[in-house]
């Protein structure tokens, strides 16, 4: 069954906007600011750049200091599902360039042959409210700060740029779950 959940307030206010102020520490010496990586491509050759800032992955662990503040979020996806562990959370930072980019359609964990990985579960969480927005399974979920998207990881999804703000800041979320949404 495909489903997709959409949940708004998905944070405690006080916790989002903590999160929130991350993005917004400046660039000096004083300040432990977070930083934005350079990628060429969303999606293996569809040629529209993003940045990117990995706090965790599976092979790799903990590569972000920045993750032990983002961790708690996975007891709020327990919520709508089962968590068994986490494989991946990483930040994606969109750019305005002033006409609206659809970035790649894609599956975020497939195995041989495209076919996608089983019992895995994504999580985009919109820091940003704007007129970018994410695609999932042909769906249209405009960008609302705050709000959670959940989902099967076998269903096809796709973020396409903003137009009315600087940039539009999502996390992606993939756990390994015990049983279905």
């Amino acid at each position: 069954m495909k489903k997709i959940k959409v949940i708004d307030n998905f944070l405690p206010e006080i916790y989002f906007n903590k999160l929130t102020g991350l993005f917004d520490q400046g660039h000096d010496k004083t300040s432990d600011s977070l930083n934005w990586f350079w990628n060429e491509s969303s999606v293996r050759g569809d040629n529209n750049f993003m940045f990117t800032h990995l706090l965790w992955d599976t092979d790799l662990g903990r590569v972000s200091t920045y993750f032990d503040i983002f961790e708690p979020i996975l007891y709020y996806i327990d919520k709508y599902s089962p968590v068994e562990k986490i494989k991946r959370m990483k930040l994606n930072l969109y750019t305005n360039q002033n006409k609206k980019v659809v970035h790649g359609q894609h599956m975020d964990f497939t195995e041989e042959e495209c076919k996608p990985m089983p019992n895995i579960t994504i999580c985009i969480l919109n820091f940003t409210s704007c007129n970018g927005g994410t695609i999932i399974d042909q769906k249209d979920h405009p960008s609302k700060a705050n709000q959670g998207l959940i989902f099967n990881n076998n269903l096809f999804h796709q973020g396409y740029v903003q137009t009315d703000t600087p940039r539009r800041i999502v996390l992606n979320i993939a756990t390994n779950k015990k049983y279905g949404l």
